[in-house]
């Protein structure tokens, strides 16, 4: 007699809510007027939220740091809610510590379903790179494109 796996879940189990991985790569702020900022032997690194939820890298150090750091949220509403990127610099001689650029807000509504999409949180001097991932929510395939506007070719 053959072993079947069941197919159903357990009955207990809470079914899963949507989930959106955020991988932080790297950033690259090479461009920063480090004189007008006051910053010497900079340390760098970014805050993500979504909802209550959030994630804050390592420190970085440099100008181009390399994070490589993952982190999964729960998402409610892919249509509505967006992840809120912050990048923060600190000068290590002086302890001056500031939020670089604007907070900057990213929709979910348009991932693809297990596709990564890139997403830089565009701050002076550079930007701070960073995939996302919807894991379990989003379109399979994008929408296809309206070609009307290359009938003049």
């Amino acid at each position: 007699r053959l072993f079947r796996p069941r197919s159903r879940p357990h009955r207990h189990q809470q079914p899963k809510m949507p989930t959106l991985r955020v991988h932080i790569t790297c950033c690259n702020i090479k461009k920063l007027d480090t004189k007008f900022y006051n910053i010497e032997r900079p340390r760098c690194w970014v805050t993500v939220k979504l909802g209550e939820q959030s994630h804050t890298t390592q420190v970085g150090i440099g100008l181009d740091p390399t994070w490589e750091e993952d982190v999964e949220f729960e998402v409610t509403n892919p249509e509505e809610q967006k992840v809120e990127g912050t990048f923060y610099i600190k000068c290590e001689k002086n302890g001056n510590e500031q939020q670089l650029g604007d907070m900057q807000t990213f929709a979910l509504n348009k991932l693809l379903l297990n596709k990564q999409t890139f997403k830089g949180l565009v701050v002076p001097g550079g930007k701070a790179d960073m995939m996302f991932t919807a894991l379990d929510f989003g379109d399979e395939q994008a929408e296809e494109e309206d070609d009307a506007f290359m009938d003049f070719l």
